[in-house]
């Protein structure tokens, strides 16, 4: 009997271990998705609201410039305002942190950055959701409610970031892909 149940909770743990191969590599294969778009710009557009908001009525540019084995930079640019970088960092094949980086134009760290989180389970290779992390929540707790979500379509046309306050989509900007600039 003992020697059954052994052979069970092998099964069970391989199972789960199989299960969280798949998420580990959903994860990273969508930050290599990402990788593709690598030394290339791309222009985007508010497509919610329907009203963009207040410094983002200007033109959007996502920069994909600085691409590593483990890490992406994304400047993302409104108009003249460089001072947004959105940062993804691969550690261990299986974790997947993403954060804001935020500057002014001497290249100092604003007070609101670093700012982020961590990939959940929920994710695919061309979608992931980067719940607030506790450092985020430490630096402000009115942002324990933020869920920021980057994805690419399935035909590879567009890149979405999006954010989610509270589960409600708050505001979401999409770049064309089929035409790099």
């Amino acid at each position: 009997m003992s020697a059954l149940y052994s052979f069970s909770t092998y099964i069970v743990l391989f199972s789960l271990l199989s299960i969280q191969g798949e998420i580990n590599n959903e994860k990273k294969a969508f930050f290599d998705n990402l990788k593709s778009f690598c030394g290339q710009s791309y222009s985007g557009e508010v497509v919610y609201p329907d009203t963009p908001p207040e410094g983002f009525t200007d033109p959007l540019v996502a920069h994909f410039t600085h691409c590593e084995e483990n890490e992406i930079h994304i400047p993302f640019h409104v108009g003249e305002n460089e001072s947004r970088t959105w940062m993804l960092e691969l550690i261990d094949n299986d974790v997947l942190h993403f954060k804001h980086d935020h500057r002014h134009p001497d290249g100092t760290p604003e007070r609101m950055t670093d700012y982020g989180g961590f990939a959940s389970n929920e994710g695919s290779e061309n979608l992931q959701r980067f719940p607030a992390d506790d450092f985020t929540i430490s630096i402000r707790d009115n942002l324990r409610s933020h869920i920021w979500v980057m994805e690419i379509s399935e035909d590879q046309s567009t890149f979405s970031y999006s954010l989610y306050l509270y589960e409600n989509l708050y505001f979401r900007a999409d770049f064309d892909l089929t035409k790099p600039i």
